[in-house]
C-alpha cells in the first residue's frame, strides 16, 4: 500500500468518526426548571451535575436525588417533569420537523416516575414514542403519568 493512501484512509477513518461523535453528542432537550440536584451519566461514562439550562444528549442517563424535580424540554416541545429519585434514560430521540416519517423517541424509565405532555412527535405519530419500564413498555401520542415504586 502506497503511503499517502493510507494516510488518506486515516484520515477519511478520523474525520467519520468525528461527524459520528459530533452527530451523537447533538442536545436533544434542556432542563428547563429544577429544584433539588439532577445528576447525568453521559453514553461516554461521564457523570456531572446539570443546572438550568443544560443541555440534554442522546445517551444520557438523568437521575434525581431525594426530593429533587427537574422539568425537561425536549426539542420537539414535549415536556417532562421527573420526581425525585427518579432514572431516567434517553435512549433514542430522532425529531426533524420536516421529517416527520423518521420521528423515533425512546425513554427508559428504571425507577421513580414522571409526568409528561406530547410535542410534535407526539402529535404526529402515536407510536413514535416508546417509554421502556420494567413493567413493560408504553406507546402513546398523549400526556401521561407514570410512576414506579422505590425499590
Amino acid at each position: 500500500m502506497k503511503p499517502f493512501q493510507s494516510i488518506a484512509g486515516l484520515l477519511a477513518l478520523a474525520a467519520s468518526l468525528a461527524w459520528a461523535t459530533a452527530a451523537h453528542a447533538q442536545a436533544v432537550g434542556t432542563v428547563t426548571n429544577l429544584s433539588g440536584v439532577l445528576v447525568v451519566r453521559s453514553a461516554e461514562g461521564t457523570t456531572r451535575l446539570l443546572a438550568v439550562d443544560s443541555q440534554i444528549r442522546r445517551g444520557d442517563t438523568l437521575m434525581t436525588e431525594s426530593y429533587a424535580y427537574a422539568q425537561l424540554k425536549f426539542n420537539d416541545g414535549a415536556e417532562l417533569i421527573l420526581q425525585p429519585q427518579s432514572m431516567l434514560v434517553v435512549t433514542r430521540y430522532d425529531y426533524d420537523a420536516g421529517k416527520p416519517q423518521q420521528d423515533s423517541i425512546e425513554l427508559g424509565l428504571a425507577q421513580g416516575g414522571f409526568r409528561s405532555t406530547a410535542g410534535a412527535v407526539g402529535q404526529r405519530s402515536k407510536d413514535a414514542t416508546v417509554i421502556n419500564t420494567p413493567m413493560g413498555a408504553l406507546k402513546g401520542n398523549a400526556s401521561m403519568v407514570v410512576s414506579l415504586q422505590q425499590p
